[in-house]
């Protein structure tokens, strides 16, 4: 299992799968709200800078790679970032990648990463302006304390940046071969964040099992805070886990590898020193913070590859705008599999850009991955084909279609009509396979 999938589709979202916390002011609701039989609007920019961003108001989210505030009904180009003062190093930071996980906080500010091919940047708004930190490796999931501590993860680590002097503590993961991923502040000086079982012989990739865990700024005093398990071929994926009085509300996501049908998605909180079942979901969906005083949730919407922003009310799902907050978002290409073009981008909501034909040109096809084994990625391509009567999918790996897939992992391989759209292409498979939402690309094979 990867993090990139979580259900068969997203066992794991990424390195980032998901992850940070995003916190609500008092910006009222406006109309960014979508209706999901409608898709997600198109949203007008702010002129300059965004109003709320530097000091933590309101509710943010990635959409089309810019930044959306679902209160406001606007989004932020990266020209309109760099409008915020301080920003020296911002521009080129942005040119070299695409926004993902937004972190808000009220009266303190805003963090986000860009995701790079490579090593990721950091970018931390506050009143006093943009600090732009380059990391060494991927980076993920950023939180704010309430004092103003920044923390994010490198994968093996949760970094602690001091508001003050700027110093950053490395916090290593409590388990030797382990990753640690998504934290969030219990308070000024304790963190909670997410610690996946390490890779072994059976599970290569890791993440057959999560569990949340605490320490001290120090990162000396690591505790267990859950104890799941997961024997033979199941497994239990924690997911976006958000702070609240006294403890931390999350997802828990559980299957069986050798099962087709869907994960189990799972409303679960730790509080007063033990985790419990607060409630079993209708389906995929992610926390992505609160509004007034309500949690909010991201919910895969396969038929325009976006997320729906949402809040439950008497038992409905209300929308109330579109992006991803906690969960890597999935209308733009990741800039680590972007490399020598392979990858088209969903193209709805980025009007500089127009739509790509297949006629005429390179072979388009639809790739699932990526499978540490074959008989992942083939149990996928017989999905596919129960799905495409008639079609031709198959198994391939990097021999295969280099510039689809890396070394050492599989993918399933749809392959599409010469004169088929690639936009369009990739909304009706979503649509078809909704399990497969964050994990398929178009890809030149």
């Amino acid at each position: 299992m990867m993090r990139r999938l979580v259900i068969a589709a997203v066992v794991m979202a990424s390195s980032a799968a998901g992850l940070l916390a995003a916190w609500a002011g008092g910006s009222p609701v406006g109309s960014a709200g979508a209706n999901p039989s409608r898709g997600c609007p198109r949203l007008a920019t702010f002129a300059r800078g965004a109003p709320g961003l530097a000091s933590g108001r309101g509710l943010w989210a990635v959409a089309g790679g810019r930044l959306v505030s679902v209160g406001a009904g606007r989004a932020v180009t990266g020209e309109g970032l760099l409008s915020v003062g301080r920003s020296r190093g911002l521009a080129t930071a942005t040119d070299q990648g695409t926004i993902k996980h937004a972190a808000v906080r009220p009266g303190v500010g805003t963090a986000y990463v860009i995701d790079r091919a490579g090593a990721d940047i950091v970018v931390a708004m506050t009143r006093d302006g943009a600090d732009v930190l380059p990391q060494a490796t991927e980076a993920s999931n950023p939180t704010w304390s309430a004092r103003g501590r920044l923390a994010w993860s490198t994968g093996s680590a949760i970094l602690v940046r001091d508001p003050v002097s700027g110093k950053i503590d490395e916090l290593p993961t409590p388990v030797q071969g382990a990753e640690v991923f998504a934290p969030v502040f219990l308070s000024d000086r304790r963190i909670a964040a997410v610690v996946s079982a390490p890779p072994d012989d059976r599970v290569p990739d890791g993440e057959q099992l999560n569990d949340l865990w605490s320490t001290d700024a120090a990162g000396t005093r690591w505790r267990r805070l859950t104890h799941f398990r997961a024997r033979g071929d199941h497994w239990v994926a924690v997911r976006t886990p958000i702070a609240r009085a006294g403890g931390v509300d999350f997802v828990r996501v559980t299957a069986r590898g050798s099962s087709t049908a869907a994960p189990t998605f799972e409303l679960w909180r730790y509080a007063h020193g033990e985790a419990s079942l607060v409630r079993r979901l209708a389906g995929e969906r992610y926390l992505a913070g609160r509004l007034r005083g309500e949690l909010v949730w991201n919910r895969p919407y396969p038929s325009n590859g976006r997320h729906l922003l949402q809040i439950e009310q008497g038992g409905i799902m209300r929308t109330i705008g579109c992006g991803a907050v906690l969960v890597d978002p999935i209308d733009v290409p990741d800039p680590d599999r972007r490399s020598g073009g392979s990858y088209v981008p969903f193209r709805e909501d980025r009007p500089d850009l127009s739509v790509a034909s297949g006629a005429g040109g390179e072979e388009v096809s639809v790739l699932v991955g990526d499978f540490p084994i074959m008989a992942e990625a083939d149990a996928v391509v017989k999905e596919i084909q129960r799905a495409y009567p008639g079609s031709l999918a198959e198994v391939v790996e990097n021999d295969d279609a280099p510039r689809a897939i890396r070394p050492g992992v599989f993918g399933a391989l749809l392959h599409l009509p010469r004169d088929a759209d690639p936009s369009a292409a990739i909304a009706a498979f979503r649509a078809a396979l909704p399990a497969y939402t964050s994990n398929s690309w178009i890809v030149t094979p």
